[in-house]
């Protein structure tokens, strides 16, 4: 396969293996791109490039320096930057009255002030056009409990990217979301208990959760010239937003019917 073949792309948030940046990165080398991934985890970008042959920088989104420091680096190695990924990410679960200010921070510094440094930087290295691509979520958009920061950090990150889409167009740039429904990677840590996903598969009408596969299989559309769109979001989510998530009772409710018959 050669969907990709010719461009290169920075992959931002691909230090942690079973990630979605890294699902990611694999696909696009499968489809001949040119990858470069990034992260905060040295040791996870460096295994991940020396099993995949490709290059790798660390890179704190929190810092736009950093990231001016990874377009450089694509630069020099390639000469052009066609596509950008920001799938860095944090989570919080958190009650509304009892989220901190620190939870605040980090929402903020690395969805949304992260996400906006990193197209501030990627529209100015993309002299000849692109693709960029925000990894987001589906509860930007539906309702989901004990996740307000989280929600509206990638409620703004969306918008901004629309924005871009908007005012970057005539340069050739596109900037797009993807918005995953219930995915398991690393960063749901202790998050996902026995019975928790029986409540989320209820609500999908495809009948299971998302996959890093599954958002892999979207970026390389998006990343492509196939791709004639811009300001979009592509709710990977199985048909989650025709439904709804399950609430914190029904999940809770789920995980004791598990304990109470485990399989």
């Amino acid at each position: 396969m050669s969907r990709l073949a010719g461009k290169t792309a920075v992959i931002l948030g691909a230090s942690r293996a079973g990630n979605m940046g890294q699902a990611i990165a694999r696909r696009f080398l499968g489809e001949g791109a040119r990858v470069i991934v990034a992260g905060r985890g040295a040791e996870g970008l460096r295994k991940f490039a020396r099993d995949h042959d490709c290059r790798w920088q660390a890179c704190d989104v929190r810092d736009k320096a950093q990231i001016r420091s990874l377009a450089d680096f694509a630069l020099t190695e390639y000469g052009a930057i066609q596509v950008a990924v920001n799938a860095a990410a944090t989570g919080q679960y958190s009650q509304f009255e009892q989220t901190t200010e620190a939870e605040l921070d980090e929402m903020l510094s690395i969805i949304f002030k992260g996400s906006f440094f990193f197209m501030q930087v990627m529209v100015t290295a993309m002299t000849q056009g692109g693709s960029i691509i925000n990894v987001s979520s589906a509860v930007a958009d539906i309702m989901f409990e004990n996740h307000a920061a989280y929600m509206g950090a990638k409620a703004g990150m969306n918008h901004v990217t629309r924005t871009v889409a908007n005012e970057y167009g005539a340069k050739g740039i596109r900037a797009n979301i993807i918005s995953p429904g219930l995915t398991l990677t690393p960063m749901l840590g202790n998050f996902v208990a026995p019975g928790m996903i029986d409540a989320f598969v209820k609500e999908y009408p495809l009948g299971r959760i998302t996959t890093v596969e599954d958002i892999a299989n979207v970026a390389v559309f998006v990343a492509s010239d196939e791709c004639f769109m811009t300001g979009q979001t592509f709710h990977v989510t199985g048909g989650l937003t025709l439904r709804r998530n399950p609430t914190a009772a029904e999940i809770q409710a789920s995980i004791q019917a598990a304990a109470s018959h485990p399989r």
